[in-house]
């Protein structure tokens, strides 16, 4: 099993090293640890020393952060970073950021971090909140390099064209419990899916935060929404964590 996606920082988590340690206990494979921010990229980067080859790294730019958050200075500090397997997460929030002004830096800014992951050759990580229209827009035009969308929650059409795409969709154990990824869920081919907890977010458990060791619930719900055996959605969603992201 792997957890395509978590922030396993101490802004949002205490006691990083142990939730770790549970995952691996779990029987996890791996986990892909999300910094979205330049206070979190040497965390990020010194945790995944600490559990080389368990713990991978993402570097991204949180857009709902596009008024205190400065596009190149994080760029120029992710271009020095010599271990990342995606850039990310990237992309548009339009549940935060309302304002017309705002909504453009934070096109702006996506595009160039786009740029810069097809530069790199690197994947890209896509937070696309209430955005999913234009983000899909924007990356079909520009991105030159594999895409996921994180934590999809889309239309049901919106998922076909990223399908069609040939992007991945990120299922989150909050499958468990809400309707539009139990939707997007049952359209999207098992090869096209991935599992993540987004740690501590998207909790299965209503008034408990998450870690990656419930990454098991992601998958046991995509088993019954897709009729098949938790060993084959195992199987299948673990091989495109470690294609994608090259693991």
């Amino acid at each position: 099993m792997i957890d395509s996606h978590a922030h396993l920082l101490p802004d949002f988590v205490n006691d990083v090293e142990q939730l770790v340690i549970n995952a691996q206990n779990s029987g996890l494979t791996a986990i892909i640890n999300s910094a979205i921010e330049p206070k979190h990229y040497n965390y990020s980067r010194e945790l995944a020393e600490t559990f080389k080859s368990f713990v991978y790294s993402t570097y991204g730019f949180a857009p709902q952060k596009i008024k205190s958050l400065n596009d190149n200075e994080s760029i120029e500090a992710i271009r020095k970073i010599k271990s990342l397997v995606a850039i990310g997460e990237i992309g548009l929030d339009y549940h935060w950021i309302q304002e017309r002004e705002w909504r453009e830096q934070e096109k702006n800014a996506f595009s160039k971090f786009i740029n810069f992951g097809n530069e790199m050759k690197l994947p890209l990580v896509i937070h696309s909140r209430k955005a999913e229209e234009e983000c899909i827009s924007i990356l079909a035009k520009k991105a030159e390099v594999p895409v996921l969308m994180h934590c999809f929650a889309g239309t049901i059409d919106q998922a076909k064209q990223v399908i069609d795409l040939g992007w991945l969709i990120s299922v989150p154990t909050a499958v468990k419990n809400r309707k539009k990824h139990r939707k997007i869920t049952r359209i999207t081919p098992l090869d096209f899916i991935v599992v993540e907890t987004d740690t501590p977010f998207l909790s299965p458990f209503k008034g408990r935060s998450n870690e990656p060791a419930n990454i098991r619930y992601a998958i046991q719900e995509v088993s019954l929404l897709k009729d098949t055996t938790f060993e084959e959605v195992e199987l299948v969603t673990t091989r495109n964590a470690k294609k994608f992201f090259k693991i």
